[in-house]
């Protein structure tokens, strides 16, 4: 797995590009947007108790509450606006490819970044797939490589058995109707090794 820039692969596709799934990618915005309408719809009942409040209170306290809930209400509805806004450019920013030589990650919004790994460092795929993220079609491919125990862990992926058999035939170097990939090291079997070694 690398985090470089530099594309070392000359002639490179892209063969398959997705994003997360939306709805699973964003399930506390999801939770937020339902608060946000909730502090909308209560909005004016909020502050009719309010000022309901201060009329008993005004002996006691002698604050403008009405005018101090208001501020607060509209902080809170103006900070989740903006919560969800930075979400969704967030989800908008992350892709998922597989190219002719590598698996590739890119994301970010101000800091940009790409993490890869190539086919012929993939060791194991692992996809696994909660209750949810079944009922969406979606899962999470988590795909490990030999050097330092690496990772590389794509999020709710649509259609994931998809995407791991596309791996899969990507590793062996099968065409995909997109373009023959062939690998510059040729795997030989074990078989093969022997013969070669301690044949006479």
């Amino acid at each position: 797995m690398a985090e470089r820039d530099e594309n070392p692969y000359i002639g490179e596709k892209v063969l398959f590009e997705t994003r997360p799934r939306l709805i699973l990618n964003l399930g506390s915005t999801i939770l937020k947007a339902i608060i946000l309408l909730l502090f909308l719809y209560f909005f004016s009942t909020i502050l009719s108790l309010t000022s309901l409040a201060q009329e008993y209170l005004i002996y006691y306290i002698q604050i403008p509450l009405v005018q101090g809930v208001s501020y607060l209400l509209l902080l809170i509805v103006v900070f989740l606006v903006l919560s969800i806004l930075w979400d969704i450019i967030s989800w908008r920013t992350i892709h998922y490819m597989l190219t002719t030589h590598r698996i590739m990650i890119k994301k970010g919004i101000f800091r940009k970044r790409k993490i890869y790994m190539p086919y012929n460092m993939i060791q194991d795929v692992n996809v696994s797939q909660g209750l949810l993220e079944r009922l969406f079609r979606a899962g999470d491919i988590q795909i490990y490589g030999g050097h330092e125990q690496t990772q590389v862990v794509l999020e709710d992926v649509p259609n994931p058995y998809q995407v791991d058999n596309t791996i899969n035939r990507l590793m062996q170097g099968e065409d995909i109707g997109y373009r023959k990939y062939k690998r510059k090291v040729d795997r030989k079997s074990v078989i093969d090794e022997y013969d070669k070694k301690f044949k006479l």
